[in-house]
């Protein structure tokens, strides 16, 4: 029965027996049925409560419409551990929520053995004290005396049980004296059990919340793993997730590095304060013993260890953990995550005060353990791999950097910059082995690095090292890169020069590896490391290997090329000796007006157009004029432009790039490039196809040309001499050549004349052509008879110098005598030529006839007057007058 019911009872029964008056009882009564009316309200809606909040406000309104008291909490108690917190608060009413430690005061735990508290755990119902009587009461709990000094004089207490233990109580606060009544008393007597069913409500509800909520963050946690491929992005998840269920500043993780006997701290939690001090950098890349008394302790324990880091040996505490006790960390939770096998990786979070995690943050870490360290696991693999393909990128870029080196200085600047930038060491010494496959002498070093050693050094430098010697053999026998103990070797008493210079250097560990093209050792490399990348030393020798082999394989080229060079210049004195272009035969009007013209010409820059017949000797002309040019230094270049396809004389001329067209496997240099402060001579121009006379338009007007299929233009400075047997102001006019190429090209024309024009030239030329043929066949001939003389200069010459030297040639291997006697001209072919056959057989009226009709041919049958061309006269014939 509930304290209303009871008071209304009480009442009927004094009504009965009239004790008061029937007015009194009455107003009393009602008095009751309205507190029994409230209270069963309040009971009603305390059964529905679900959050904490709800249940104090919806007390305070409901009992303070009946009594008096300023603010109310219900504390919890933890049987287990013997304490209690303050769980259900009344902020909007208290008078103490502004005082300074009221934060921390509603988070404190205290014990439940304080002699107040103990009192009302062992009461059957709520007890009230007077704050001042008990003030100086020992272990008297810190609110109470916040509370009185807040004004606060009385205090009731209730206790709070569910199946005979109890579970709280709520305090009722009043800043008077006399609030808490014996009806109070008794109501709070009744309501208790009510208020013990709606605080079970509530924790089982928070349960249930919290329960939901921590799998939601660990399943969000798990899947954002999945994700992760480094381990500063597994912090970072660790850091943004976990924090939401776990009460901590930062944290690190530790892994186990590969010889099972050090560990590293990877401190790079964006949070973590230790970032700030100088030693971040040193304590997150040196190793750490595994028995260092916190990493051994926490792997030899399957569950998450908690450490008061205040109650550790700092003095003798590895570097992260002073960095995170310097930082303000004072309480650490350690989880070796379970692996297969040796655990590898180490969860540790850090909070700044004690007590921070729970029993339920410990339990959830122990849970997602398992998570963390697959994920751990995982990255572990990925940079593997990421590793592997970092050497494999890095190899792949050091061997497109040594690809191009042609020299010592550059190969040694390329493995200098990528020892440093890469494996952080640098070159000891390259040996190589001599051609008499026993010594190796040294073939490039890094001397900063004997900086202090220099008589060691010169000592080792200086000496030929046999490939018998103990080190050199060991390294040339291994197929991998061999480490050296300093310490170890020298145990052993070998290889004493190269022992005294790394020990006077200091370093634990030297390593040589050896230097090889295919089966064949081609010397050794030495590194002078503590630790150093096996794997990527292996890769790097290889590369070099090649590098070296190049570079002593260019080498010999080179001095064979100096060599073609001599023997080619040797060549061309020889060449000008026997063929002076300078010395052209020719003595008479018409070759001196030619000498007059190339001499006008040779010193200048101007193109020159040179004209005639087939083998009038154009090429010797051009040469003759580059000989004599500014440019006679460098050789002519020719371009025979009939002689080639078509649709070849562009790639001829200008070049083409790689892959510009099917077959073009490789990049070429035009004649122009080659031609390049020399002269380029083009034979037979008036051959050329339209299309490409544009283009070569605009390369002598521009000096500047593209190759076929590439994209930069190539200045060059070439001296154009063009040649043609066709006469191109015709072609001009009959659209098959460019008049603009033409004029260009006819700044400075020679007409070199045909043969028959220059008979008094035809035997020089002949005993010249007898001299060179007989020398080259071994035959001595000494000179040419009258009569052959005769007939040569009676020849008209269609085929001009070319026909008389080639004519000449058979001749003279014809010939058996050492006078050439005979010779065979063509027959049938003097009919409409110039001259005449032959003068033997005709009379001197023909001979005269004949010329004189000659001369009218030639001049349309015009005798006189202005209309007569200019041209050569062709000599009169000498009369044969016997004597």
């Amino acid at each position: 029965m509930d304290a209303a019911s009871k008071n209304v009872d009480d009442l009927n029964a004094k009504k009965a027996a009239g004790s008061p008056s029937s007015g009194t009882l009455r107003k009393q009564l009602a008095t009751y049925e309205q507190e029994r009316t409230i209270l069963l309200a309040l009971g009603d809606d305390i059964t529905k409560v679900r959050e904490k909040g709800d249940l104090i406000a919806l007390f305070s309104s409901r009992l303070k419409g009946l009594f008096y008291f300023t603010h109310t909490i219900v504390m919890l108690v933890d049987q287990h551990k013997q304490t209690y917190t303050p769980f259900l608060l009344d902020p909007n009413s208290s008078p103490i929520k502004d005082h300074p430690d009221y934060a921390e005061l509603i988070k404190k735990v205290f014990p439940l053995d304080a002699p107040i508290i103990s009192q009302v755990t062992e009461a059957d119902g709520p007890l009230t004290f007077q704050l001042e009587k008990i003030l100086h009461t020992p272990e008297l709990p810190s609110f109470i005396r916040i509370n009185y000094e807040r004004g606060i004089r009385e205090m009731m207490i209730t206790p709070l049980k569910s199946r005979m233990e109890i579970i709280g109580f709520i305090l009722v606060y009043s800043d008077r004296a006399d609030s808490f009544t014996s009806e109070f008393k008794a109501l709070m007597h009744g309501i208790a059990p009510q208020l013990s069913s709606a605080v079970l409500n509530i924790i089982i509800n928070e349960e249930i919340d919290r329960n939901e909520r921590v799998n939601e963050v660990l399943l969000s946690l798990s899947n954002e793993m999945v994700t992760v491929r480094n381990r500063p992005d597994l912090l970072r998840v660790i850091n943004t997730k976990l924090k939401k269920l776990i009460d901590f500043s930062h944290n690190v993780m530790t892994v186990l590095e590969e010889n099972g006997e050090t560990y590293k701290a990877f401190l790079t939690d964006p949070n973590s304060k230790s970032k700030d001090f100088s030693k971040y950098t040193e304590a997150i890349s040196i190793p750490y013993p595994v028995n260092d008394g916190i990493y051994n302790v926490a792997v030899a324990s399957d569950q998450p260890l908690l450490f008061d880091i205040r109650s550790l040996d700092l003095s003798a505490a590895p570097l992260w953990l002073k960095l995170n006790h310097a930082a303000g960390a004072r309480e650490m939770l350690i989880k070796v995550l379970p692996e297969d096998g040796t655990p590898k990786h180490c969860l540790i979070l850090f909070a700044d005060k004690l007590n921070s995690f729970s029993d339920e943050g410990i339990n959830i870490v122990n849970r997602i353990s398992s998570q963390l360290a697959t994920a751990a696991q995982n990255i572990t693999a990925n940079e593997a791999i990421l590793s592997k393909e970092q050497e494999k990128s890095f190899l792949l870029d050091f061997s497109q950097d040594i690809a191009g080196v042609r020299t010592k200085d550059d190969l040694q600047e390329a493995i200098t910059s990528v020892l440093q930038r890469v494996l952080n060491i640098r070159l000891a010494m390259i040996r190589l082995i001599e051609d008499d496959g026993i010594s190796l002498k040294p073939y490039m070093y890094d001397k900063t690095l004997f900086h202090g050693t220099e008589d060691a050094f010169t000592a080792l430098f200086s000496q030929t090292i046999s490939i018998d010697e103990y080190l050199t053999a060991k390294v040339l026998n291994s197929k991998c890169p061999v480490i050296f103990n300093v310490e170890e070797e020298d145990k052993k008493g070998k290889s004493a020069l190269y022992l005294n210079l790394w020990k006077k250097i200091g370093l634990k560990n030297a390593y040589g590896a050896p230097l090889r093209v295919g089966d064949k050792n081609i010397g050794t490399l030495w590194l002078l490391t503590d630790e150093i990348n096996l794997t990527l030393l292996k890769g790097i020798c290889a590369q070099i290997s090649i590098a070296i082999a190049n570079i002593q394989a260019n080498e010999k080229v080179l001095a064979y090329k100096q060599q073609l060079e001599f023997e080619n210049d040797h060549l061309k004195e020889q060449i000008k000796s026997i063929y002076n272009f300078s010395e052209i035969i020719g003595s008479g009007p018409e070759m001196n007006k030619v000498y007059q013209l190339m001499s006008r010409v040779a010193e200048s820059n101007s193109t020159v157009l040179i004209l005639g017949e087939t083998g009038t000797g154009k090429e010797l002309i051009a040469r003759a004029i580059h000989n004599a040019s500014p440019r006679q230094n460098k050789l002519m270049v020719k371009v025979n432009c009939a002689a080639l396809p078509a649709n070849l004389i562009e790639s001829e001329l200008f070049g083409h790039e790689k892959g510009s067209f099917t077959g073009a496997f490789d990049r070429r240099i035009g004649k122009f490039e080659l031609a390049n402060n020399s002269t380029l001579f083009l034979d037979e121009i008036g051959e050329m196809p339209l299309e490409l006379q544009v283009k070569l338009l605009r390369v002598i007007q521009e000096r500047e040309l593209e190759r076929v299929g590439g994209k930069t233009t190539v200045k060059v400075d070439v001296r154009i001499i063009a040649a043609t047997n066709v006469d191109l102001e015709t072609e001009v006019k009959n659209g098959k050549f460019r008049a603009d190429l033409y004029y260009r090209l006819n700044v400075f024309p020679i007409h070199l004349p045909p043969l028959r024009q220059r008979p008094e030239d035809i035997a020089p030329l002949a005993n010249f052509f007898l001299a060179r043929y007989s020398k080259l066949s071994g035959t001595k001939m000494t000179g040419i008879a009258p009569k052959v003389l005769q007939q040569l200069r009676a020849y008209a010459w269609p085929g001009n110098v070319r026909e008389l030297e080639h004519l000449i040639e058979r001749s003279v291997l014809l010939a058996n005598d050492s006078v050439l006697r005979e010779i065979n001209l063509p027959k049938g072919r003097n009919d409409n030529q110039d001259q005449p056959d032959t003068f033997a057989n005709s009379t001197l009226e023909n001979l005269e006839r004949r010329y004189i009709i000659e001369v009218l041919k030639r001049c349309s049958g015009k005798i006189a007057g202005r209309a007569a061309p200019q041209k050569s006269w062709p000599s009169p014939p000498r009369r044969c007058i016997p004597k």
